[in-house]
Parts: structure tokens; C-alpha cells; sequence
């Protein structure tokens, strides 16, 4: 593969691709847990050598998204437990109160302007006819990562960042729901008010209230899950939170 000028890309940057294409399949379930992940067939597809598909595969691995090493093959991870599931959002709660509370003290506008227009995003895709469930998804995600953000907090933002994956995926096995998405957005709006007046206190009692629904769902779709002979219905996305 190589650039207009016909130099071929430094190794970095084909991993980076590589990397970053599997992983939105991954989130995407298009690639669905327990999935083999063969190198020569991933290097054929994007013209590359071994070495970057390894590379990219180990940092999956390292996020928790792929098991396996380079001398036993590679597979999707499998969807997390009840118990994982549990200990992550318990991880998510630390995190994203932490987060709020200190936005809440910052209170950078950019970035409150940032959330603002957002949360106008998202309550126009629920208040569409057919909810786009995935134009939802990344304006969700992209609320909850610039909450994070907000708190100006370098190490909270990597905290985030290696949990919020797993819930992205948990979040693609709930069934398909406008409801859900409008009274997320209702939760979002709470939580922006509260940084925009610089209420500590009150931001954190909203994630609180925010990650408390979240485990509500995923506990219902598990139990949901359990009882069906088919499994959850994969790669039919749900609004996120």
C-alpha cells in the first residue's frame, strides 16, 4: 500500500489503521465476540505485512478487546458476565463521578458549549420518526467522553477511555428502543445543568442516578438473555448511556 507520492506509510501508521478499523468492528459487532481473528487474512485485506496486523491485535488485547497472543491466535473477546459487568460500571461510577464533580468546579465553557450542542444532537435524533440508532450511539459516547474531558484530568480520561469499550458493546446486545434513548437524553440534559452551574454536589448525584438506570437495563437484558434460546439479538444496537 502506498501514499500519493508512492512512499509507503511508516509501520506506525499502518497499525493505526488497522487497528482502528477492527476495533469499530468490533464495537459495531461486526465483528462478534468469540469471532477468530486470523493475521494473514486481516494483512491480506488491507496489503499489509504481518507485523502491523500483530501490532494492532496486542493493542486490542491490551483494551481488553481481543484475547490471545501472537503465538496462540487471536479471537474476540467474549461479552463480559453479570459479575463483569457489575465490577465494570462500578469502575465507570468512580470514574465518571469524579469527572462531573470536578467539571463541575472547572467549568470550561468550550467545553460545556461542546456538551450543549450535543445533548440539541441527540434530542433531535430521538424526536426523529425512526431513531438512528447509531448517529445516537456516538453522540452519546462523545457526551460522556467530553464530560471526562471536562474535568481537565488527563488520568481520568485514560481511565475512561479503558472502560467505556466494554459498555459500548454491552450496550449493542440491548434491544433497539427510542424510549430508552429520550429518557438518557432527559438524564444528560440534568447532569449539563448542573455543570453549568457549578454544582459539584449535583453533577455527581446525576451520574449516580445515570449509571443506577444503566445497570437497571443490562440486568433486565441479561435476565432477557438467559431465557432466550437464541441468545441476545447481536449487531441490533440500542441507544447508549
Amino acid at each position: 500500500m502506498e501514499s500519493r507520492d508512492g512512499a509507503r506509510p511508516d509501520r506506525s501508521a499502518l497499525t493505526d489503521r488497522v487497528y482502528e478499523v477492527l476495533k469499530t468492528r468490533i464495537l459495531e459487532l461486526t465483528l462478534p465476540p468469540d469471532t477468530r481473528l486470523q493475521v494473514g487474512k486481516i494483512a491480506e485485506e488491507f496489503d499489509v505485512s504481518a507485523t502491523p496486523v500483530r501490532e494492532a491485535l496486542n493493542r486490542l488485547a491490551a483494551e481488553h478487546l481481543v484475547a490471545g497472543a501472537a503465538y496462540r491466535g487471536f479471537s474476540v473477546s467474549p461479552v463480559l458476565g453479570r459479575q463483569e459487568l457489575v465490577q465494570l460500571l462500578q469502575a465507570r461510577l468512580v470514574v465518571e463521578r469524579a469527572a462531573a464533580s470536578r467539571a463541575a468546579e472547572v467549568r470550561d465553557e468550550a467545553a460545556l458549549e461542546r456538551l450543549g450542542e450535543l445533548v440539541t444532537r441527540m434530542e433531535k435524533l430521538v424526536d426523529a420518526p425512526v431513531l438512528d440508532v447509531m448517529a445516537f450511539n456516538a453522540a452519546d459516547q462523545a457526551f460522556h467522553q467530553g464530560v471526562v474531558e471536562a474535568s481537565g484530568n488527563p488520568f481520568l480520561v485514560q481511565a475512561f477511555d479503558s472502560l467505556h469499550v466494554h459498555v459500548q458493546i454491552a450496550r449493542f446486545y440491548e434491544g433497539e428502543s427510542g424510549g430508552h434513548g429520550q429518557h438518557a437524553n432527559v438524564e444528560h440534559q440534568r447532569l449539563l445543568k448542573a455543570l453549568v452551574s457549578g454544582d459539584a454536589e449535583a453533577a455527581a448525584a446525576e451520574v449516580d442516578t445515570h449509571i443506577a438506570d444503566v445497570f437497571g437495563r443490562l440486568e433486565a437484558e441479561i435476565a432477557a438473555g438467559e431465557e432466550s434460546t437464541t441468545g441476545p439479538r447481536a449487531g441490533q444496537p440500542a441507544p447508549q448511556t
